[in-house]
């Protein structure tokens, strides 16, 4: 008698009911892809027009249950965010997070680098990490671009590179590279300790949920590519996804991977835009002991 049989034996003897598997609410998936479909022109009419409307809505419906429990007002508003931008709410560009019955649109850095794009003038934008191992150097003094040099230790792996020093942002502008957005964890603390409403908050109820608790690095390195929103050309959009951001701070916590970001202007449609100057305060270099203006996250 296998092994299987005797424990389906012993279970009858016992008159207990077996143990159930879990099993995947089916009714509940097909009503939340009905609900998205029948919705679906509301968000496809938003989105810019470079974007694929087949591939956002594709993502969408990966998420829609991780929303099961939400409200159909926080989902719509949250993907229309997504939509409005541009951004596919992947965990990558953005994301929508559901607290309790509320959906919550939150951007992410390469959400912040895609409409950075957006402008004219700007023909790349980068993010990395500097790590222990790696080698770098930053001389605010010297004439851009040798004010700036970082090569990662390809010959080891990650864990052997050590741990992660200092985040980087910066962009190419007609030809020229923009001043270097360097930020190092005690930056970063300070920023969260100051500015983001969701921190002190979770603080308060012990809760240890916000963005900062959850994920430091993808808040670290979404805080130095918000800086470089001052140093590059900005377009009226770009602005209104800092203050979409901000608003959102009270209640999101999101989780990212974090990797370097190259990316050319060969993979990006442009729009127009205006140069504005908004949100985040201008860089002070690190250990400067510069003041910085007002900022949030």
């Amino acid at each position: 008698m296998s092994d299987t049989l005797k424990d389906r034996v012993r279970q009858a003897a016992s008159d207990e009911p077996p143990e159930q598997p879990a099993m995947t609410d089916l009714a509940l998936n097909d009503s939340s892809m009905a609900w998205l479909q029948s919705r679906a022109t509301y968000f496809t009419d938003a989105l810019p027009r470079h974007v694929d409307r087949a591939h956002f809505m594709s993502v969408a419906r990966a998420i829609m249950p991780n929303l099961s429990k939400c409200t159909d007002l926080s989902i719509t508003s949250a993907l229309l965010a997504c939509a409005r931008f541009g951004l596919e709410p992947d965990g990558r560009q953005a994301a929508v997070i559901p607290y309790g019955d509320t959906a919550t649109f939150q951007p992410m850095y390469e959400g912040y680098i895609e409409l950075m794009y957006r402008h004219p003038r700007v023909d790349s934008v980068h993010f990395n990490w500097v790590r222990e191992k790696d080698q770098w150097d930053y001389e605010p003094t010297a004439p851009s671009p040798k004010d700036f040099f970082h090569k990662p230790r390809v010959d080891l792996t990650e864990e052997e590179r050590g741990k992660v020093i200092l985040a980087y942002a910066f962009a190419w502008i007609d030809g020229r590279r923009s001043q270097v957005i360097i930020l190092n964890r005690s930056q970063a603390e300070a920023i969260r300790d100051k500015y983001s409403q969701a921190y002190k908050k979770a603080e308060r109820n012990q809760k240890h949920d916000s963005a900062w608790h959850t994920d430091f690095d993808a808040m670290w390195a979404k805080s130095a590519v918000r800086r470089l929103v001052k140093v590059v050309p900005t377009s009226h959009e770009l602005a209104e996804l800092v203050q979409a951001d901000d608003d959102a701070d009270d209640t999101t916590a999101v989780p990212s991977v974090i990797r370097g970001t190259v990316i050319t202007r060969e993979d990006q449609d442009t729009g127009e835009g205006e140069d504005q100057r908004h949100g985040w305060p201008t860089a002070a270099e690190p250990g400067s002991g510069a003041r910085e203006g007002g900022e949030q996250e």
